[in-house]
This record gives structure tokens, sequence and C-alpha cells, in this order.
């Protein structure tokens, strides 16, 4: 079996240069100490890990939530509709996390291994990387098992555990930030490749009502666990702070808010979007509400809670962090967003990096700047400048009306500021984008 130190050092060497060959020679050696670790504890196995598996547990635990990830970011978006070599490579990338997350599921006393649920986390991120139904499903079926996992763990640990509780806490914050990423990263892709995945035979036009659905009820769960991740991290910045960088104890790190806040304002402006075509469908508001206009606007006030989260500043060593480019452009991908689907209303900025933010109302005149800040620095504008699901964009002109503008001011931006088109640049594009937009 690997010593502590074997496993201490592993941890910080992919952390510090992570690489899928790497984590890939590593994963013979993880599966093979996990079988020791069962064969040790198998009969009869203590309430507690005794040594030396208190100590190596958490630290085994570590290295697979790491060798999980180094496979998973080369892996391309889409791979399986790729070329052979590239689709070749990510299947093999995907076999490793799916060997690591086995041994996840394999590790006794798992409740004092957390991070190894990374592995499983990993692995709902690299399947929703097929770009398929199917990927998608199972995706989804790994989230599950990764949250219910979680679940059974906290009941295990006494509360007077407060290491391992908070450990477990920090893991949260990583499967609720994931699954709040797929629930986006499905709708935006089915959303925004629609008119292709028809051109294709991958679905047919009356596919839209049970997309819409599934759409929207993925998204529902996305802002409910991506608000429980942001009130986690409260929690924890009270009760512990952050870190400025992960170890074997901490990995919450000083940024620990603004990913979730980021994904779950997303998320709540992409179940904003659909609502619209909900009550087309005639399927009743989610929860009391006893309208959808009641509920829209609830949901809106749900967005500017986590937004609000996006913007707060982060500090470490006592210094304010900048705010990184990916982040500035999520910023004003949201509000463009938010200005598209709910014109009018009111959403200030404490942020001052560029002139667009200085709209406090949403208006036409604030989408024309925040148009132009993505176009000057070559960013897209999301899902909503890049949807060509026919009931995605009756629903935002729906939520539109439901805002009180009824006019076809999104089509109309869309026709105008095309280059904000994520695939803009593809052959035909233009033309699908304006067989949608009669």
């Amino acid at each position: 079996m690997m010593s502590p130190d074997e496993l201490r050092e592993h941890c910080h060497g992919l952390r510090a240069n992570a690489d899928a060959s790497t984590a890939a020679d590593l994963t013979h050696r993880i599966i093979a100490d996990v079988k020791e670790y069962r064969t040790a504890s198998m009969s009869p196995r203590a309430q507690l890990p005794p040594h030396p598996f208190d100590e190596l547990l958490p630290l085994m635990g570590w290295l697979i939530y790491e060798a999980s990830l180094a496979p998973l970011w080369p892996i391309p978006a889409g791979f399986e509709l790729l070329d052979e070599a590239t689709r070749s490579e990510g299947e093999s990338n995907l076999e490793v996390i799916r060997r690591l997350a086995h041994a996840a599921r394999l590790l006794p006393w798992p409740e004092f291994a957390p991070r190894a649920l990374g592995a499983i986390r990993s692995l709902a991120l690299a399947e929703s990387k097929r770009d398929t139904e199917a990927g998608y499903d199972a995706a989804w079926v790994a989230h599950r098992e990764a949250s219910e996992k979680w679940m059974s763990f906290r009941a295990s640990l006494a509360a007077s555990d407060s290491a391992n509780r908070l450990a477990l806490d920090e893991v949260f914050l990583q499967l609720a930030l994931a699954e709040t990423g797929t629930a986006c990263r499905t709708a935006e892709r089915v959303i925004g490749r629609w008119a292709e995945g028809v051109a294709d035979g991958d679905w047919a036009m009356p596919d839209e009502t049970r997309w819409t659905q599934r759409l929207f009820r993925q998204l529902t769960e996305a802002v409910d666990i991506g608000e429980r991740a942001l009130a986690t991290a409260t929690q924890i910045d009270e009760r512990f702070g952050f870190v400025t960088r992960v170890d074997e104890h901490r990995m919450a790190l000083t940024t620990a808010y603004r990913n979730p806040a980021i994904m779950t304002a997303r998320a709540a402006l992409l179940q904003l979007a659909l609502s619209g075509e909900m009550e087309a469908i005639s399927r009743r508001p989610p929860g009391n509400h006893q309208s959808w206009l009641d509920f829209q606007h609830d949901l809106f006030g749900r967005f500017t809670g986590a937004y609000r989260v996006v913007e707060q500043p982060v500090h470490r060593d006592g210094e304010a962090v900048p705010f990184p480019l990916e982040h500035r452009r999520s910023v004003v991908q949201l509000r463009l967003h938010a200005a598209l689907v709910a014109p009018g209303q009111l959403l200030p900025s404490s942020l001052t990096f560029a002139p667009c933010l200085a709209f406090d109302r949403l208006d036409d005149e604030a989408v024309e700047a925040l148009s132009a800040w993505l176009a000057d620095n070559k960013s897209d504008a999301n899902v909503i400048g890049t949807a060509t699901m026919p009931g995605f964009i009756r629903s935002v002109d729906a939520c539109r009306a439901m805002f009180g503008v009824f006019d076809d001011g999104y089509r109309r931006w869309r026709t105008t500021w095309f280059r904000l088109d994520r695939y803009h640049l593809e052959p035909g594009r233009r033309e699908r984008i304006a067989a949608v937009l009669p």
C-alpha cells in the first residue's frame, strides 16, 4: 500500500500539474490499494477506521479526487461526435474516470474519504461531455448517486465530528457546482443546437415538449441545490473561513462563492426563459405559486440574490482579488440575458470594469451596451444569443410580455447581434437562425 507520504506527494503533484497519463498510471495503484483496504477491513469491521486507515482514507479520497480531475479537463465537448482520434482519446479518459469512480464506491468507511465522491462528480461531467441524450442521462444518474452517497455519509457522522462534517460540506460545494453546471450545460447545448439536431435526425420537432419539461425540471433542481451550496459556503465562511490553497485538511478557497453563484444565476435565468413555454403547454407553476406570473417574479428575485453573490468582493491575504476576465464575461452575459427575458427590471451593479455596468435598469440602452462589450471582447452571449429551439424563442417572447414588454425585441436583437451567436462562423448558421426567427 502507498504510505501517507506517498499519497500526499501524488496529490500535490496532480494538483500542481494535472496530467491525464499520470492519472491513468496511478489508477492501477489506487485500485490495488483500495482492494487491500477492503481485504484488511472485512471481518469484523469496526465502526470507526482503525490505524492506519484513519490516516490513509482521507488521503486516498483526496488522491481519487485529484486523479479523476486530470483526465476530465482534456475531454472536449461533444467528443463522441468528433473525429475518430478525438473520440478514442475522450473514451480512454472517460474509462479512467469510470475506474476511479468504481474505486470510490469500494472504499471501506467511505464517509472518512469524502473527497472520493469527486470521482463520481467527474464521471457525471465527463458523461455530459458526450453531448448525446444517453450521455446526459448517464450524467444525471451519476449526480444522483453522488448526492445520495453524500447524504448517507452526512447521516452516519456524529454531530461532534466537526472535522469530517466540514470536509463533507466542502465536498458538497463541488458536487452542487457540478450538478448546477450540468443542468445549464445540457440546456444550453440542446437549445443552442436544436436546429442542427433536427437536421441530423437526432430529434424531431414534437420532441420540443418533452425536452422543455425535462430541461425545466433539471434547472429547477439546479437552482435549489445552487442556493443550498451558497448557504453552505456562508456557514463554512462564518465558522472556519476559507483558505488560499487546497491541502489535505481544507479545500474551500476564498473564491468558493463565485462559481456556484454564477451557475445558480445562470440556471435561474434559463428556467425563467423556459417558463413561458411551460405555461403554454398547460403545466402548473412549481411549488405553491398560484400563477406563472407570481413564479416568474419570485424566480427573478432568486436570480438577483445569486447575482449579488457573484459581485461580492473576494480577498486573499487581506487584498482584493482582481475580477478575472472569465468572470467579467459571465457578469455581462448574465445581465444581458436578464435584460432580454425580464426587460425593465432593476439590477444595480457595484462593479466598474466596464461602462455597460452603469445601467441599473435593464432596458434597451443597457442591452446595446452589454452586447457591444461582448462583441468588443470577442465573446458570445451564451444561450440567449445562440438559441435555435423554436419553443425557447417563443418562451422568451412570452416572458418579456409577463414583464410588460409586448414586442419582437428579442428577435430583432438576435438579427442585429448575430455575431454573438456562439456558432456564428459555422456555414449555414445564419440561414438556420433566420428560419427560426420569422
